[in-house]
């Protein structure tokens, strides 16, 4: 069975209310999505809402789906217990070419998922901010 489609959700963990937020970024083989939901009651004018989609036929585009469909089941059947108390969720679901559907929630870093994250990041149209659910590390050094 082959992913077809990837969703990963994600949610600020332990943070004042105006920071708080939702997100979730969707991938197939020809598209990406992101939607960044702030907490209602924000009041910060950095945490706002925020939404685009990109299509594309492009043959480089499938090739790095195919990469992050293929390294997806990594996470989805992963044994390792990873649970931070202050960090959000970080859900993965995948859908497969029969329709079925397999989630996978974790409480841990980003560094965890790094070179998964960094094959969907190479997705992402370079006029957006990187997906707040796919932060790590890296991009908190570039902006010191």
């Amino acid at each position: 069975m082959n992913v077809v489609k990837v969703v990963i959700k994600g949610a600020s963990g332990y943070v004042p209310l105006n920071e708080a937020f939702e997100d979730k970024i969707t991938i197939t083989a020809t598209s990406i999505s992101y939607e960044y939901k702030p907490y209602s009651e924000s009041q910060l004018k950095t945490n706002i809402y925020r939404k685009w989609n990109y299509k594309t036929n492009s043959p480089i585009f499938k090739s790095i789906f195919k990469k992050i469909a293929n390294m997806t089941p990594k996470f989805l059947y992963n044994n390792e217990i990873l649970f931070t108390k202050d960090i959000g969720p970080t859900t993965i679901t995948a859908t497969f070419d029969d329709k079925h559907r397999e989630t996978v929630t974790y409480y841990c870093p980003g560094e965890f998922f790094k070179d998964y994250f960094m094959l969907v990041k190479e997705l992402v149209p370079k006029c957006e901010y990187i997906p707040a659910v796919l932060l790590t590390n890296d991009d908190y050094k570039d902006n010191k």
